[in-house]
């Protein structure tokens, strides 16, 4: 019936009303077997006994999971769970459910977690699946299909989509982002004096057509193009 007191260096010393207990060399951070010291007083008439004993130290505590409970995720990328979830010791973590990315949902399975003594750990988790990045952006500028608005309001309503706040004149918009050569939807394409959305297959949005109106034209148009801008997340 002793109770932990203290500890000084590598001893450790138990007490209880009747007894006083000293354990030598007793490392319980460290799993495996050692051979401890253990030394016993009867505080009431002195009388002393000693040992020395193997002691196995096991780790039995399961690893701690830190994850959101619910995860967002992008359409068509490698999901990989260890981009979410830390551990608080070292160990090895999977799903019991392979998410899917490939169409956009709901998505509920559990990470389990396994330290290196075995000890296993379990959190359920949701994942939702959401069109990416630059498809949102893309999406946002079909949408305005048929809206009176110039080329610029265009361009910066389908960039508010995804949080990006910026309005300029046509050639401001290549500083979001560098120039490519493989263009996929939700590009800017910036023109002289001109700016549009590309949403594939050599096709983009344009605003400021036909008396301002919001329409889908082919990416080739009168005017000179620069270059396809590929925004900076």
């Amino acid at each position: 019936n002793v109770k932990f007191k203290k500890k000084t260096k590598n001893v450790s010393v138990y007490e209880s009303k009747n007894y006083k207990v000293k354990v030598k060399d007793l490392d319980i951070d460290t799993v495996g077997k050692q051979t401890v010291s253990i030394e016993g007083k009867n505080k009431k008439t002195n009388e002393k006994h000693s040992a020395e004993v193997s002691v196995k130290v096991e780790d039995t505590t399961a690893p701690v999971i830190t994850c959101e409970d619910t995860i967002t995720a992008e359409q068509n990328e490698a999901f990989d769970i260890n981009r979410y979830v830390s551990l608080n010791e070292e160990g090895t973590v999977t799903v019991t459910k392979n998410v899917d990315t490939t169409n956009t949902g709901t998505v509920t399975t559990s990470i389990k977690a396994k330290d290196k003594a075995g000890n296993v750990s379990k959190k359920n988790i949701t994942v939702n699946v959401e069109k990416n990045f630059y498809q949102r952006i893309a999406d946002a500028a079909l949408a305005q299909i048929g809206v009176y608005q110039d080329c610029t309001m265009l361009v910066t309503n389908s960039l508010a989509a995804v949080g990006i706040n910026f309005h300029g004149a046509p050639a401001a918009y290549l500083s979001l982002g560098p120039l490519t050569n493989n263009p996929v939807p939700g590009d800017i394409c910036v023109y002289q004096g001109h700016v549009a959305l590309y949403i594939g297959n050599g096709q983009a949005v344009h605003g400021g057509w036909y008396g301002n109106q919001t329409t889908i034209y082919s990416v080739e148009c009168n005017q000179p193009f620069i270059g396809y801008v590929h925004v900076n997340r």
